[in-house]
């Protein structure tokens, strides 16, 4: 075994018997959380491609009136495309915040991560629903749940985490801790509420998600005022 193999166990142990939650040494079923993350950035890659997939170029007439009109029938589909790309991007970023503050990645996490990226996967699909038909309720509430569960499942992610502080760096702070948790709950909070206006007003619904940036806008000023 190397000298920093042997350092890595060392540091585990001693995590291990700091922590009072663990009930054995067992539970620590330690794999490296750099290929886990790397796996992640590769999902949403492919997810994020997929969304393209959507624009398909039909046989047109070679006339300009042609083109146009069939440009402005795309505009669904553009605003989809758009919000989904970046929903994904928050979500990316937010999981990117939190395996930056990260040192291990157990069994439980790897699983907890799985999970999460089989509802990521299913946003090019949901996306396809909801642009071929944004004016129903059903058509945009496909959209609105696999955020929903995208962003809850993220957030449970993170909880995890910190139930188990022997997976986190050492110096990590607690003003981390506390925006990590706001930002992760800020897709949920607005998708949620999309869900609600999409019983009222289907095409509407989607201004929600504006929400977002509000939250991950003021959260660090909130938490530099309470200190």
């Amino acid at each position: 075994m190397s000298q920093k193999s042997s350092e890595v166990d060392e540091d585990l142990k001693r995590r291990v018997e700091q922590d009072k939650d663990l009930k054995t040494r067992f539970e620590l079923e330690v794999r490296d959380k750099n290929r886990l993350e790397t796996f992640v950035d590769g999902v949403f890659a492919i997810a994020i491609t997929l969304l393209v997939l959507d624009f398909v170029i039909p046989v047109l007439p070679h006339s300009n009136v042609a083109i146009i009109g069939y440009i402005d029938s795309l505009l669904p589909k553009f605003v989809g495309y758009f919000l989904a790309f970046f929903l994904l991007g928050i979500l990316l970023n937010n999981h990117s915040r939190q395996f930056r503050n990260l040192e291990y990645a157990d069994q439980t996490l790897w699983w907890l991560n799985l999970v999460f990226l089989s509802f990521i996967v299913l946003v090019p699909f949901v996306t396809s629903i909801w642009t071929e038909y944004g004016d129903t309720t059903i058509g945009v509430l496909f959209f609105h749940f696999d955020m929903f569960i995208s962003g809850l499942l993220l957030y449970f992610n993170w909880s995890y985490v910190q139930k188990h502080k022997y997976l986190l760096r050492k110096d990590i702070t607690s003003r981390s801790i506390t925006i990590i948790n706001y930002r992760n709950l800020s897709i949920p909070i607005a998708s949620f509420i999309a869900i609600v206006f999409a019983f009222l007003t289907p095409l509407l619904s989607n201004v929600a998600y504006l929400l977002i940036l509000v939250i991950m806008f003021i959260t660090p000023i909130l938490i530099k005022r309470k200190k």
